[in-house]
């Protein structure tokens, strides 16, 4: 809406009797002073942001101690150890199987006697076991291990139980040179009467960090009790507190041993595969800023924020002690200076030399002005940004006196329209692509694995006969919007309408690591949207349109197709015309959605699978196996 009165301003005009009032205008002191102000606030601000940090995981880490602490106090009071040992080994396992309910963290529950026997309960999840049967069978959750030495020295008795306790195949027993009483938490518990922590170690029996709290049995004074707590939740929180706060984070020792951080699972594998079952050193982990972070400690200490310098970047920086009773373990964050007070320091220095001369009689001047600026570039700026995020339901036009404003208006408009055309024709994930210029609208392609789907619905070309032209073109319109709002919420990308079929494939344009999990839950979730259309249809008297499903994944070339005028964004190759066929292959074994065996072994474990049979798809010399997506298994969330 154009505005009334004098008529639109010039931005030129405005600007420039804006900017002469202000160098007569503004008073250096006072730009000084609320820079200044700003700079003070800024660092409280990364200051009450750090205390935040050091808050959430100090929270995190004591709760799950606490938590298994009691379990522990608890367990030294009422859990009688003179009785058989498998009677023993079952009550553990129901003990772990409550701890886990409330510590996920926890991931063993065990008892040592000081003639070194050994009973362990242990989650099959972060179990490293030896080869065993019973571990692979349905319904093998944990495993209990039984350590008894004798004059020939010491067995070890594997048992894998279910949920309950109950034993599951045949128990493996082997010999074995562990002795509960040579552990640091064994040796600690026993020489005194309260609960001990250890200092976070690799866990022998499995990969990864933890700490264990120990402590002896008040029924039983030769009996130490003790839980297993890893340490890969902490990985999380400081993940997320990471990727919240924008900082650089890790928990370490005070000898510079690597306890966890956002990246932790990847430092401990790649450090244990190449050197040694100690924890790494920040220093050996090739990452500069975790190097300068230890030698920052070693120079300060803990408790306060200290400026250090990598390269030539400053970092905020502070230490704080993880918990009072483990006075080695360390939280170290670095925040970049320049994000904390680099903008208030460029701010007060320019702000010096444009202010210098200034009065304070031309505020009133500045203020209005800018006030009459700022609003409607406000709503400019908001639509602009609004349309980049695909919201094409905006509010109008902004209202302003400044021509260039209207005009800029007028083009955001066009460019809402036009983006949102554009958007209609073409997949959402290329737009965005070739918006954030991470994808090139140019001919040509590149191989990568993806996931391709194919649909169809059978019965089709009699279902058209039978309708005017316009009720097809409505249901079918209703039927494609259905199935492409489950496929695209899966996160695919729709290829092409081919008639009354679909195309679709993940993992491109962008990244998707869990493809193929995703393509099987984009088809059951289109395959159960679709029955609920035909029952719409069935209700309104009308046929349903029954939909078969082929997936497939492998390599193909992905990428732009046609002449440099018309370019379609599409999926080429052999893993493309397999899933065609095993689509087409539905009809002969009467199925709905066949998978290949590629798709069953990357899919996960989270999908019922039915073994359809061996074919030898149409363009195959060797038959392959087929198998048919039922649905997904109980315990998994869709």
């Amino acid at each position: 809406m154009v505005a009334t009165g004098f008529g639109p301003w010039k931005l030129q005009v405005v600007v420039t009797a804006v900017f002469a009032v202000i160098v007569l205008a503004i008073a250096g002191g006072l730009i000084w002073y609320n820079n200044g102000e700003v700079r003070r606030l800024v660092r409280a601000d990364a200051s009450a942001r750090f205390d935040r940090v050091v808050d959430r995981v100090r929270d995190d880490f004591r709760g799950g101690l606490n938590l298994a602490e009691v379990v522990l106090d608890t367990s030294t009071l009422t859990v009688e150890t003179d009785v058989p040992e498998d009677h023993l080994g079952v009550v553990m396992g129901g003990t772990l199987r409550d701890l886990e309910k409330v510590l996920p963290a926890a991931t063993s529950f065990f008892v040592a006697w000081n003639d070194g026997r050994f009973v362990l309960a242990q989650s099959l999840a972060t179990a490293r076991l030896p080869e065993m049967k019973a571990a692979a069978l349905p319904g093998a959750i944990y495993v209990l291990q039984f350590v008894d030495r004798h004059a020939n020295g010491a067995t070890a008795r594997w048992v894998v139980t279910d949920a309950k306790g109950h034993p599951i195949g045949e128990p493996q027993t082997m010999a074995t040179d562990f002795d509960p009483r040579t552990r640091p938490w064994y040796q600690q518990a026993f020489a005194t009467t309260g609960a001990i922590v250890t200092e976070p170690y690799r866990f022998a029996n499995m990969n990864q960090v933890g700490l264990t709290l120990a402590r002896k049995s008040r029924l039983a004074g030769d009996v130490v009790f003790g839980i297993d707590i890893g340490l890969a939740s902490v990985d999380q929180t400081l993940a997320d507190l990471r990727k919240e706060h924008g900082l650089d984070l890790v928990v370490f020792s005070r000898s510079g041993e690597l306890i966890a951080h956002p990246d932790g699972v990847r430092f401990r594998t790649e450090f244990r595969e190449e050197r040694a079952q100690r924890l790494p050193l920040l220093t050996e982990l090739g990452s500069p800023i975790l190097a300068e972070l230890y030698h920052s400690f070693q120079s300060v200490g803990t408790g306060r924020n200290f400026t250090g310098q990598l390269g030539d970047e400053a970092y905020l920086e502070r230490f704080e002690l993880i918990a009072a009773n483990m006075p080695d373990v360390v939280l170290g964050i670095a925040y970049p200076y320049d994000l904390v007070v680099g903008p208030a320091d460029r701010i007060r220095y320019i702000s010096l030399l444009i202010g210098v001369g200034a009065t304070i009689l031309a505020l009133g001047i500045v203020l209005a002005a800018a006030r009459a600026l700022a609003r409607p570039l406000r709503r400019v700026t908001g639509d602009l940004g609004r349309i980049m995020r695909f919201d094409f339901h905006g509010g109008g036009r902004a209202q302003s006196r400044i021509e260039e404003i209207q005009s800029l208006s007028s083009a955001i408009d066009v460019l809402g329209l036009t983006l949102r055309s554009f958007a209609a024709y073409v997949p959402g994930q290329i737009v965005r692509g070739i918006l954030g210029r991470t994808l090139v609208p140019a001919l040509g392609g590149r191989r990568q694995p993806v996931t391709v789907l194919f649909s169809d619905i059978y019965g089709f070309t009699a279902l058209a006969e039978g309708l005017a032209p316009e009720e097809l073109m409505e249901r079918t319109s209703r039927y494609f919007g259905a199935l492409g709002e489950e496929l695209i919420a899966s996160g695919a990308t729709i290829d092409k309408y081919i008639g009354d079929s679909v195309m679709a494939f993940w993992n491109a344009p962008e990244d998707q690591p869990d493809h193929v999990r995703r393509a099987c839950l984009g088809a059951l979730r289109a395959a159960a949207r679709v029955d609920r259309l035909n029952a719409e249809f069935e209700a309104e008297g009308r046929l349903p349109m029954p939909t078969r499903f082929g997936l497939h994944t492998g390599e193909a070339v992905v990428g732009n197709v046609g002449s440099i005028d018309r370019m379609n964004y599409t999926a080429l190759g052999h893993t493309v015309n397999v899933a065609a066929r095993l689509e087409a292959l539905n009809k002969i074994h009467g199925t709905r959605i066949l998978v290949s065996e590629a798709v069953r072994q990357e899919a996960g474990e989270g999908f019922e699978f039915r073994f359809v049979g061996n074919e030898v798809p149409r363009g195959a010399r060797e038959p392959v196996p087929i198998y048919s997506l039922v649905g997904l298994r109980e315990a998994t969330e869709p």
